[in-house]
């Protein structure tokens, strides 16, 4: 379907929407062609219309429509029954074939402008039909203005019933709703809260990580500058033990060099001894 025949489509639908007297909306999710077609036939036999429209396409044709109502029911496949005579029709047809096809599910609708939910429109299916009140009616005038006021009393009387059932219904559908609402706001609460805690958690793993890397660094530190001062220890001792052995070695050298001097000083006075009593012999043959 191209844009010109979507345009046409919301057109088309806008407009009928706007003239009708009932809508309703179900799932026909678990319904083949066949059933679905069969299904139109019924509805049409009772001057009421069935279609399958895209829930985009019907969100755009329901503004400024009472069916704007309707939009939180725009979801999953959607197909609607209307009318726009008999507004409880489609509704009867509907229930019947629901009994007979348990996959059709009624979602919701309008009846004369009236949000009504599943429960209502089955109870509003089971009202007597335009013809049944005109033949009673025809009966009633024949039967004298007493029984005509008891049995429209009657059917006031049912009629006021079912639409106090009907209230009865929303209400608690409603109040169904605001409890499956807080339900879920105290699900979304309590989601955000358990959201904070693990997000602390987190943060606090990720804080003593850190921690630990940090401690971890600075052991690792003070190791490197106990290496490192160890190194330098290390390599002063060899300095000291070098030069100790180097003072030691030039103080023996020193010593040897004493020694030999003492030595040949000896010696040579030794020498000098010896040539002088070699010089007083002849001396002392003289004599």
């Amino acid at each position: 379907m191209d844009r010109r025949e979507k345009e046409q489509v919301v057109s088309e639908l806008h407009r009928k929407l706007q003239e009708l007297r009932a809508v309703i909306l179900t799932d026909y999710r678990g319904l083949d062609v066949e059933e679905i077609t069969r299904l139109r036939r019924q509805l049409q036999e009772v001057s009421a219309e069935y279609r399958v429209v895209k829930n985009t396409l019907m969100r755009l044709a329901s503004k400024e429509t009472s069916l704007e109502q309707l939009s939180d029911l725009l979801v999953g496949p959607t197909a609607m029954a209307f009318s726009n005579t008999d507004p409880l029709a489609p509704a009867r047809v509907l229930l019947e074939f629901s009994k007979e096809m348990p996959a059709l599910e009624i979602k919701g609708g309008l009846v004369e402008g009236r949000v009504v939910g599943p429960h209502e429109i089955e109870a509003m299916a089971k009202l007597p039909g335009r013809e049944v009140l005109l033949g009673n009616l025809l009966r009633l005038l024949k039967g004298g203005q007493v029984h005509l006021v008891n049995v429209f009393s009657a059917h006031i009387r049912k009629l006021v019933q079912v639409l106090e059932a009907i209230r009865v219904t929303r209400q608690g559908e409603e109040k169904a709703k605001a409890e499956v609402e807080d339900e879920k706001k105290v699900k979304v609460e309590a989601e955000d809260e358990k959201k904070v805690e693990v997000e602390a958690e987190v943060e606090e793993v990720v804080k003593e990580e850190g921690e630990r890397e940090e401690a971890k660094a600075e052991v690792e530190d003070e190791k490197k500058v106990k290496a490192e001062v160890e190194e330098v220890v290390k390599e002063e001792g060899e300095k000291e033990k070098a030069k100790a052995e180097e003072e030691a070695k030039e103080a023996a050298e020193e010593k040897a060099e004493v020694e030999a001097k003492e030595e040949g000083e000896e010696k040579a006075k030794a020498e000098v001894e010896a040539e002088e009593e070699v010089k007083e012999e002849p001396k002392k043959g003289e004599a």
